[in-house]
Parts: structure tokens; C-alpha cells; sequence
């Protein structure tokens, strides 16, 4: 079996200004300007509020699914609440408005991402899924806690609905515990270190808090990615997905096939034709 190595590694850049105000801070995880290295993942920002309060307006999106991971507090609006190790998997299609008076508690740290969709899926009707993490599977062996989100991770399948074939999984690892998880050898992956440090791959990399680990993909079957928790353990976050292997224009919050597409969000977004979230059901898996 196909044995995964690290092959880049880069780390969370400090902290800066965010776009809602003096206590919203972010950084970028996944830098948008690379897709054919990180395909199918556009972007992933690391957000974090320093004091309770509004956390931008509603706007909208169109030709992504967002996935945002609620690593600490709070995060509500209009249409509900995700707490602590909660998902919202937010499949923006054709276009949705979200947003809409959001508020974030003190000490609040987030990870959306932003998952390019396949041309033939790019304009399907919005959906949103909330990953309640009460809810979602769990793999567990000794030294060893894996809750999936998204796709499958050994003994553990989540029921979530994909576009793009993903695994998304957070991790805990005990002091000088080993894992082995298998993921398609055709996906690609990252790790990010929430906490703790491991030793990741083939060539035992050394990944701290606030790193960022990523595994090519290689050839068709599947592969292992070894991972060995440091002196205090460990908790990370896992993704990996199928890449689409085309091209796409992004500008705002859209990403599209062409400038045409593109100009077409606009026009149907001015023209009040994107449902608010709330007007949609969200699908909750138990």
C-alpha cells in the first residue's frame, strides 16, 4: 500500500486585521492563488474574535460549498447557533445569502473553508448541512479519537452529503500514540495542528500547533498516512479530497468557470434571486 509523505509544509501566518472591525483577526490557512496544488481546496481562513459581538453582514455565494469548523465559542445568527466542534457544510450552488445577523462570542476561533465544485454540480440548488459534533461518528482505538465529519476514516462513516468527495476529521492522539488512517491514494491531503505536536508521514515530519502539513496526491488505490503524537499528544485537524482538475476565475464570493458565470452571480444576486439560508431546511444528521 501506498505509503503518504509530507510534501510541503507551511504555517499559519500571524494574526491580522479581519473584515469585521477591531476585534475580528485572520489569517489564511489555504492561500487562494495555488488551486493546482490544493485542488479541490480554494481557500481556508482561520478566524478569530478577541470580543463578543457582530461579526460582519449577510452576503452571498455562489459555485462553492463552505465549510466551517467551530474550533472554540460560538457562532449564531438568524437562523441558529453552532457551538463548540459544531460544522455548518454550506453547499452555496447557484447562489445563497448567509450572514445575516451574526454574532461571536469572546475568544470565538473558526476555519472556513472554500471547496471548488465540479463543473456539472458548480449551479445545482443551494443546501446546508449542520455537523452537530454530538452527532457525527467517531473512530476510536488505543491512544486515539478520530470524530468524522465528512466522508470515511476506518470504522467511521458520516452520513454527510458531498459534491466533492472529502474527508474532514479531528483528531486526538495520546502521548506517543500512532495512527494509521487509509484515505484514497488519489486524494489530496492536509493536516493542520491544533494542539500538540506529531511526527506525520513516510519521513516522519515534525508538525507543531499552527502547521500546516500537505500529502500529493499519487495514483489510483489506497494509501496510509502515519502519524505519531509528540510527548503531550496531539489534536489536528485532517482534510482530503478529490481534486477536479479544471480551471476557475474567483472574484469576491464566487468562483465560477468563466468571467461570463461570473458576471451571471452578479446580475441574479442585484436581482434578488438567491434564497437566504433560512429559507432553506437545513439537513441535520443524527
Amino acid at each position: 500500500m501506498f505509503q503518504r509523505s509530507i510534501d510541503r509544509v507551511t504555517s499559519i501566518p500571524g494574526l491580522g486585521p479581519g473584515f469585521a472591525g477591531e476585534y475580528h483577526k485572520a489569517a489564511l490557512v489555504v492561500e487562494p492563488d495555488n488551486l493546482p496544488a490544493t485542488d479541490p481546496f480554494f481557500l481556508m481562513a482561520d478566524d478569530n474574535i478577541t470580543l463578543e459581538g457582530p461579526l460582519g453582514d449577510a452576503h452571498p455565494h455562489a459555485g462553492l460549498e463552505t465549510v466551517t469548523f467551530m474550533l472554540n465559542g460560538t457562532l449564531e445568527d438568524i437562523n441558529g447557533r453552532l457551538n463548540e466542534g459544531d460544522v455548518e457544510w454550506m453547499t452555496a450552488g447557484s447562489g445563497i445569502i448567509h450572514g445575516e445577523d451574526t454574532k461571536a462570542s469572546t475568544g470565538m476561533r473558526l476555519f472556513q473553508l472554500w471547496l471548488v465544485l465540479p463543473e456539472a454540480q458548480r449551479n445545482m440548488p443551494p443546501r446546508v448541512q449542520v455537523l452537530r459534533r454530538a452527532e457525527m461518528p467517531v473512530h476510536a482505538e488505543p491512544g486515539v479519537t478520530a470524530k468524522v465529519y465528512s466522508g470515511q476514516l476506518e470504522s467511521a462513516a458520516a452520513p454527510t452529503l458531498n459534491e466533492v468527495p472529502v474527508t474532514l476529521a479531528d483528531i486526538q492522539l495520546t502521548p506517543g500514540a500512532i495512527f494509521k488512517p487509509q484515505l484514497p491514494a488519489a486524494y489530496n491531503a492536509f493536516l493542520v495542528v491544533i494542539d500538540g505536536d506529531i511526527e506525520a508521514g513516510h519521513s516522519a515530519e515534525m508538525l507543531a500547533a499552527n502547521m500546516v502539513g500537505w500529502s500529493e496526491p499519487s495514483t489510483d488505490g489506497a494509501s496510509l498516512l502515519a502519524l505519531r503524537a509528540g510527548q503531550h499528544g496531539a489534536r489536528l485537524l485532517l482534510y482530503a479530497g478529490q481534486p477536479q482538475h479544471m480551471q476557475v476565475v474567483a472574484k469576491g464570493p464566487f468562483i465560477a468557470g468563466s468571467w461570463e458565470e461570473i458576471a451571471g452571480y452578479y446580475a441574479a444576486y442585484r436581482q434578488g434571486k438567491f434564497p437566504h439560508v433560512g429559507t432553506l431546511r437545513p439537513v441535520i444528521h443524527a
